[in-house]
C-alpha cells in the first residue's frame, strides 16, 4: 500500500471511453453487445494507459426514465445476473497480463431476489479487484436500486484509486472519505442529462473535488440518448480529466470517443504546496455533518430560525 503522505510521483495516463450504452430494459442483446464494444476499446487503449475507463452501468445501460414498473425492473435484475455470470468474467480475461486497469459502471445482483446495486468495478490482471456500489441515489435511481454503504479505495497497479458514481460527485463528504483513504486519483463513471444545471455541475464539480481535495479526477459521462414514455433525454458526454491542482488536462466532446490524458504525478506534491488541507481539518468541530436534518432544524429554532447567531 502506498503511503498517503508520500504522494506518487510517476503520471498517470488515463484513458476514457465515451460510449453510448444500449439499455438492457428493453433490448434482450443490449448487455453481451455493451460487453462486446467495451471488450474492444479496453484492448484497444490498454497497452497505452494504466486506467481504462467506462461511463457509468455501461455494461447494461441505464434505467428507464419516467417509466418505472416491476416488470422493467425484473428485466434488469436478470440483465445484472447475466452480466455477472458471463460478460464480467469475459472481461477480466481481457485484462491478463495487460497494463491497464478496466474500470467500468454495471449493475450488480443483491442476494435478494430482483434488487440490484448501481455498481462501479475496477478489474486487473484478470481478477475483480474491487466493486464500489452507489451511496447517492438521485430520483427514479431509488426504484430500481438498493444503496451502497461506503467508500471503495483500492490499491491498483496505477496507484490508489478512489470509485464513486455520478450523483455522488454532489456530496464532497463522499469524496473527502477517498482522500483520507490515501486515493491519489478520484474515478467518477456517471450518466449525466443535457439539462442546465447538471451541465453546469459537470463543469465545475470534479474541478472542485480535484482542488479540495488534492487528487487527480477522472469524470466520465456517457452519450447517445435515452427514451421512455414518448419523450428523449440526451446525455451530453463533456467528459473530463482534472488533475490534483484544478487543471483540466483533456476535456471530451458531445460523441462517442477514447481520450488518452497523462495526469503528472508531481500534481500531487504541488496540490498541497500551498495549502495542506488535509493536515489542516479539525474534525472536532465538523459534528453538524453527521447530525439529521430534524436534529439540525431544532437546532435553528432554538437559534431563531435560518441566520440565528
Amino acid at each position: 500500500m502506498s503511503d498517503p503522505e508520500e504522494p506518487r510521483t510517476r503520471d498517470l495516463v488515463v484513458a476514457v471511453v465515451q460510449m453510448e450504452a444500449r439499455q438492457a430494459w428493453a433490448d434482450a442483446d443490449a448487455v453481451s453487445a455493451n460487453a462486446e464494444a467495451i471488450g474492444e476499446a479496453y484492448v484497444e487503449a490498454s497497452d497505452r494507459a494504466d486506467l481504462v475507463v467506462f461511463p457509468e452501468l455501461a455494461l447494461s445501460g441505464y434505467i428507464p426514465l419516467k417509466g418505472y414498473d416491476q416488470r422493467r425492473k425484473r428485466n434488469l435484475a436478470s440483465a445484472a445476473r447475466r452480466a455477472a455470470t458471463e460478460e464480467l468474467p469475459k472481461l477480466a480475461d481481457h485484462t491478463r497480463g495487460r497494463r491497464a486497469a478496466l474500470v467500468l459502471g454495471f449493475m450488480e445482483p443483491t442476494t435478494m431476489r430482483n434488487e440490484i446495486h448501481n455498481a462501479v468495478a475496477l478489474i486487473e490482471n484478470g481478477e475483480l479487484r474491487a466493486v464500489y456500489r452507489k451511496m447517492h441515489l438521485p430520483v427514479e435511481e431509488n426504484h430500481y436500486f438498493v444503496p451502497g454503504d461506503d467508500v471503495v479505495v483500492v490499491d491498483a497497479a496505477a496507484g490508489r484509486v478512489g470509485l464513486l458514481a455520478c450523483y455522488d460527485l454532489l456530496f464532497p463528504e463522499a469524496a473527502r472519505i477517498a482522500a483520507l483513504r490515501g486515493a491519489e486519483v478520484l474515478v467518477v463513471p456517471s450518466n449525466w442529462l443535457d439539462i442546465g444545471n447538471l451541465r453546469r455541475l459537470g463543469e465545475v464539480l470534479p474541478v472542485a473535488r480535484a482542488l479540495e481535495e488534492q487528487m487527480h479526477v477522472v469524470f466520465v459521462n456517457g452519450v447517445g440518448e435515452l427514451g421512455a414514455r414518448g419523450r428523449r433525454w440526451r446525455l451530453y458526454g463533456r467528459s473530463l480529466v482534472v488533475a490534483a491542482t484544478g487543471e483540466v488536462v483533456a476535456r471530451a466532446g458531445s460523441d462517442e470517443e477514447t481520450l488518452i490524458a497523462t495526469l503528472p504525478g508531481s500534481d500531487l506534491a504541488a496540490a498541497s504546496d500551498v495549502f495542506p488541507v488535509l493536515r489542516d481539518r479539525r474534525p472536532e468541530l465538523y459534528g453538524a455533518l453527521v447530525e439529521s436534518r430534524s436534529e439540525l432544524s431544532a437546532l435553528g429554532d432554538l437559534q431563531g430560525g435560518e441566520g440565528g447567531t
